[in-house]
């Protein structure tokens, strides 16, 4: 590992170089040379490339004496390594203004010597490049090996995560694309690494991390030993899928070659993470097939449903709550055909929404099942037993999960909810009654909403009562805000609405509507105001949540 990227400096060590010497734009010596060329021309700058020496005798430059510091100007803009002139032919001596600009923009120039020819020079140089090329490609095909034979013999991510911690002396750790910790080196300072780790949760939040970075903490972090940290991106068939964090700075003499080492881990990883992905998404198919095949009704046997079901831990002492959710930005029940990069950007959307629901499940209840149905995420929640007390422990739950996706993802999502079941063969019902739900919550034009299936039954009492004494008890329960004109009294009543829904709570009313508590203090103020009434009271806060459920069953005139 002592080789690593040729600089401007390694070439004085080539034996044509040795009489060589740089006489300007010193501070320039460690630009790294990726190729060097050998030209005349007079429009030489338009073939120059980034991190290219360029070798010349200045003859296209002799009657000029502009346009040598001209050159020197667009190399230096251009992000080239270097120049080498041969003095004593074309120039006696470079002038003391191209001298003085290379010393301020940091740009080194050698002059050369007589004894060699410039062809001679090119040849030693490419040749010492294509050296370390040639070395480079042998360490990382060798590295690439060891860890795929770590995937093969079964050793998995954490032997791959222990070598390269090894050769790149720091401490990493693998994430996957949730910033789960998929494998980490045992030997780490933990709480330094809690802090990495959420400042790694605020920019990937933030940013789309497409390249390697060196990322700092804020400076209230300056006892943290890993204050200065790289986060390398793991992809896999065009999408992120993770992260190699290491902890701390790499070695400045080998730093070519640890990034290189931190590519071969990634490639590797990432092939891995792709078979797990095609095994993944192969079981989920499966899975949604039976309990498509569930909910439509289709295995009606409750021996068949729980033999098949045992896979899914489907459990028959347990009362399942059906859920049935979707952005609410596709509220639309309809398919529609989208453009391809659209269908694209869909599909990713719903596998990240898939997998981040998945785990927020996984942290909230002990039973529950994620499945997929068209457009719709199906979930099935299994309790011991099911009461009111239980209900509003789920529903809370639901709610925290609702608002924890759209923080993650800046989507909003509804969720319909069924009654429990008894049996496993009323699971088809409840899904229906869930859907049900999620129908009647965008029927009534709401967003990031939890609608219950047991609304419906008042729903059906409701309908049966004649238009115009809904609209009689509707008017005069909500007065001035029955039928709002201005953008105010819209504000009230959504307000007044998400108020009731939330038993009274300004705080879980500011929360759901994000709104500050304060704006929700002087809108319910406004409300009581121009309701006459007080809103503490239990008979008016009946009549007004009646008649705000009335409000989507009032026929337009």
């Amino acid at each position: 590992m002592g080789w690593m990227a040729m600089r401007v400096i390694d070439v004085l060590d080539l034996p044509t170089f040795q009489e060589a010497k740089v006489v300007a734009g010193e501070n320039g010596v460690s630009n790294t040379i990726q190729s060097v060329n050998l030209m005349d021309a007079p429009d030489i700058v338009h073939f120059l490339t980034t991190d290219q020496l360029l070798l010349t005798t200045a003859y296209s430059l002799k009657n000029n004496p502009n346009a040598l510091i001209e050159l020197v100007r667009h190399m230096a803009e251009q992000g080239c390594a270097g120049l080498g002139l041969k003095t004593k032919r074309f120039i006696d001596t470079i002038p003391d203004d191209v001298l003085a600009e290379a010393n301020r923009l940091g740009f080194p120039i050698i002059e050369l010597p007589l004894r060699y020819s410039l062809g001679a020079m090119l040849n030693e140089s490419l040749g010492f490049i294509l050296k370390e090329r040639t070395n480079e490609l042998n360490y990382a095909l060798t590295l690439h090996r060891e860890f795929t034979n770590m995937i093969l013999s079964g050793k998995g991510f954490s032997q791959i995560i222990e070598k390269l911690a090894a050769i790149l002396e720091a401490p990493v750790i693998l994430l996957n694309e949730r910033l789960d910790i998929m494998a980490a080196t045992h030997k780490m300072d933990k709480d330094g690494f809690f802090e990495v780790y959420w400042f790694i949760h605020e920019i990937n939040h933030a940013e789309d991390t497409q390249t390697y970075q060196q990322c700092t903490l804020p400076q209230t972090n300056t006892t943290n030993p890993y204050r200065t940290f790289f986060l390398y991106p793991i992809h896999s068939a065009n999408q992120q899928k993770g992260f190699l964090v290491v902890l701390g700075n790499l070695s400045p003499d080998a730093k070519g070659l640890q990034i290189l080492a931190l590519e071969q881990a990634a490639n590797v990883i990432s092939f891995e993470l792709m078979k797990m992905l095609a095994i993944e998404q192969h079981a989920r198919q499966l899975k949604n097939d039976f309990f498509c095949e569930l909910v439509e009704s289709l295995i009606t046997r409750e021996e068949e449903i729980l033999n098949r079901g045992k896979a899914y831990q489907l459990d028959k002492s347990l009362q399942y709550v059906c859920l049935a959710s979707k952005f609410d930005e596709m509220s639309s029940f309809q398919t529609e055909v989208q453009p391809l990069y659209m269908e694209k950007e869909l599909r990713q959307q719903r596998e990240q929404m898939f997998e981040l629901l998945d785990s927020y499940l996984k942290k909230h209840f002990d039973h529950s099942i994620l499945f997929t149905k068209g457009d719709l995420f199906v979930i099935l929640i299994g309790f011991s037993y099911y009461n009111d007390a239980v209900e509003k422990t789920f529903i809370d739950a639901i709610r925290d999960i609702q608002q924890e996706l759209n923080q993650m993802l800046d989507f909003s999502f509804s969720f319909g909810v069924s009654n429990y079941t008894e049996r496993v063969t009323d699971i088809a019902t409840a899904f229906q009654e869930a859907v049900d739900a999620l129908r009647s919550g965008y029927r009534e034009n709401k967003k990031r909403f939890i609608k219950t299936y047991r609304i419906k039954e008042m729903t059906e009492l409701f309908k049966s009562i004649p238009q115009q004494k809904l609209k009689e008890f509707y008017q005069s329960s909500l007065k001035d805000l029955a039928f709002p004109e201005t953008k105010e009294k819209q504000d009230l009543l959504e307000t007044l609405d998400s108020f009731l829904n939330h038993h009274c709570q300004i705080s879980e009313t500011a929360k759901s509507m994000f709104i500050h508590r304060n704006t929700v203090i002087y809108r319910i103020k406004k409300c009581e105001e121009i309701l006459g009434i007080d809103l503490k009271g239990g008979h008016e806060t009946l009549q007004l949540r009646m008649a705000l459920f009335m409000k989507p069953l009032l026929v337009k005139t």
